[in-house]
C-alpha cells in the first residue's frame, strides 16, 4: 500500500513538474525585434523595396528610425533625429548635425579625415528629394551644399522585441486635407 503511495505521489509530482516547465517556457517572439530595412526609393521617389506605409507606422509608434545613402565610392547610415510625415504621403527626415569627412585615397591607403572647422547635416524625403549643408561652426557660416538634389534614400526601422497593441494614428488634425481620405482608407 506504501508502494502505491509512493507511486501516486511520483505522478502526481511529475504532472506538477511538467505543468510547471510547460508554463514557464516562453513561446517564440513573434515580432520582428531588431533593426529592419523597410523601405527603398530611389532618386525620384519610386518605391525599389518595401512598403511606405509600414514606415509611416514606425514613425507614428515612435520608433527609431535609420536612413542610408551612397555616393561616389561612400555608404553612409546614420540616425534620424527629427521626422516628418507630410500630408500622410511622405516622410522626411534630419539627421544630426556631425563633424565633416573627407574620404581619401593615397595610393593604397584609404582614409577618412574629419573636415576641420566644418560641421554637415542632411534631410532627405522618401520621394526622393534631399538637401544637407555644411558650416564652418567657427566662423558661423555655410560652407557648402543648400541645394535641392534628388537621391536614393533606404529607410529602417528598430523594432521592439516585444508585440505592441498601439494602433499607429496619425498625429496631425481632422481639419488637415487628407484626413477624410485617411479614414476611408483605414476603415
Amino acid at each position: 500500500m506504501k508502494h502505491k503511495t509512493i507511486i501516486k505521489s511520483l505522478q502526481i509530482f511529475s504532472i506538477f513538474l511538467f505543468l510547471f516547465l510547460f508554463g514557464s517556457c516562453k513561446s517564440p517572439d513573434e515580432s520582428n525585434g531588431g533593426w529592419e530595412m523597410v523601405f527603398r526609393n530611389d532618386a525620384d521617389g519610386h518605391v525599389t523595396f518595401g512598403d511606405k506605409s509600414k514606415l509611416i507606422d514606425a514613425v507614428r509608434l515612435g520608433y527609431p528610425i535609420r536612413i542610408g545613402w551612397g555616393s561616389n565610392r561612400v555608404e553612409h547610415v546614420a540616425d534620424a533625429d527629427f521626422l516628418t510625415i507630410f500630408q500622410g504621403k511622405e516622410v522626411f527626415a534630419q539627421i544630426n548635425t556631425i563633424v565633416g569627412q573627407a574620404p581619401r585615397i593615397d595610393n593604397d591607403s584609404m582614409k577618412i579625415r574629419f573636415r576641420t572647422q566644418n560641421h554637415w547635416t542632411k534631410l532627405a524625403g522618401t520621394n526622393g528629394y534631399s538637401t544637407g549643408f555644411m558650416t564652418n561652426y567657427i566662423k558661423d557660416t555655410i560652407v557648402g551644399g543648400g541645394t535641392d538634389r534628388y537621391t536614393a534614400t533606404t529607410w529602417y526601422v528598430l523594432y521592439p522585441s516585444y508585440k505592441s497593441d498601439i494602433q499607429p494614428l496619425p498625429l496631425w488634425k481632422k481639419e488637415s486635407p487628407n484626413w477624410e481620405e485617411w479614414k476611408k482608407k483605414n476603415e
